[in-house]
């Protein structure tokens, strides 16, 4: 079966590892009949990554504008696979993956890029997710190794779909500490981050509201904390020194409202970060790997019981 699950204590994760090894449910148990989703849950039989609580990005996160970049003087163009003609989110999201290790409570899978046809990147290259479930929390490691026999520039990163609420009808909050937000047109940077209103307001950790993000942030300091007050559950994410950008995406419905789901991704690169390395821009976040070299990440997903009603704590 593609769909493995892990439980330990109040919390189950379900891993699909026929679409990018991402996860199809990340839920607590509740008040309710049932196990509550702290992230989106996949419908049975999804159609593709972008029905998943939560995707794998590799070898590069976010888009690539125009699938075009430039790197040691050779100019590479990618198959488009976003309505923006941008190349998007890596290319291993909905591929299967092999299941190399598996217990009740974790799971190890891996890809190879040698081993699928038509993957849109030029080197060859391998990946690695692990997942481990404790009645604490989720733990998410993930890699990209350079499988080719020349450099190649690299980014790692995970795209979660969180819940705005649990069991409560819940005001969402959301801290992280963010040095500066991109200046973007359709995603792609085109200045240098500064700070501004909205970094202060994440540093504060309030209410999430609805402010029709979709930016990317700088100088993330690795710990991101996400507060249902109603519902009395914190989750905090604890980072890789490595994935120093934060991607913040608050969407709304077609009525305007917000929509029942928000991203706080943690990535190791900026959006379009191939293009301006490439450009001399500093602070991009893109590894180059040498053959046989891994970007190796890690996220750990740490959940508590809180008194319900509460606000965020320092």
């Amino acid at each position: 079966m593609p769909r493995l699950v892990l439980e330990a204590g109040d919390l189950s994760a379900t891993i699909d590892s026929a679409l990018g090894a991402g996860l199809a449910d990340f839920s607590l148990s509740g008040p309710g009949a049932g196990p509550t989703p702290l992230m989106r849950r996949a419908p049975v039989g999804a159609a593709g990554a972008f029905d998943m609580a939560m995707y794998l990005m590799a070898p590069w996160t976010n888009r690539i504008a125009d699938a075009s970049f430039a790197f040691d003087g050779a100019r590479h163009t990618l198959r488009a696979d976003f309505p923006d003609g941008s190349a998007i989110h890596g290319d291993v999201r909905g591929r299967p993956w092999r299941v190399t290790d598996r217990t009740p409570v974790h799971a190890r899978l891996a890809f190879d890029s040698r081993a699928h046809a038509g993957v849109n990147f030029p080197w060859a290259f391998g990946c690695v997710a692990r997942y481990e479930l404790s009645p604490g929390g989720l733990a998410v490691e993930l890699s990209v190794s350079n499988l080719d026999r020349a450099p190649m520039p690299a980014g790692a990163g995970l795209h979660p779909f969180f819940a705005r609420r649990l069991w409560a009808d819940d005001e969402i909050r959301v801290r992280a500490h963010v040095s500066g937000r991109y200046p973007c047109e359709a995603c792609v940077p085109v200045g240098d981050a500064g700070d501004d209103a909205a970094c202060a307001a994440l540093r504060e950790g309030g209410p999430l509201g609805d402010p029709g993000l979709d930016d990317v942030f700088a100088g993330f300091a690795g710990e991101a904390v996400i507060e249902w007050p109603a519902s009395g559950a914190r989750m905090t994410l604890r980072c890789s020194d490595n994935l120093g950008h934060l991607v913040v995406f608050t969407p709304q419905e077609n009525d305007g409202g917000a929509a029942p789901w928000f991203c706080v991704e943690p990535t190791s690169m900026v959006n379009d970060g191939f293009n301006l390395r490439e450009r001399g821009w500093k602070g991009t976040g893109v590894r180059v790997l040498e053959p046989g070299q891994t970007l190796a990440t890690k996220v750990e997903m740490l959940v508590e019981r809180l008194r319900a009603t509460t606000t965020m704590s320092a």
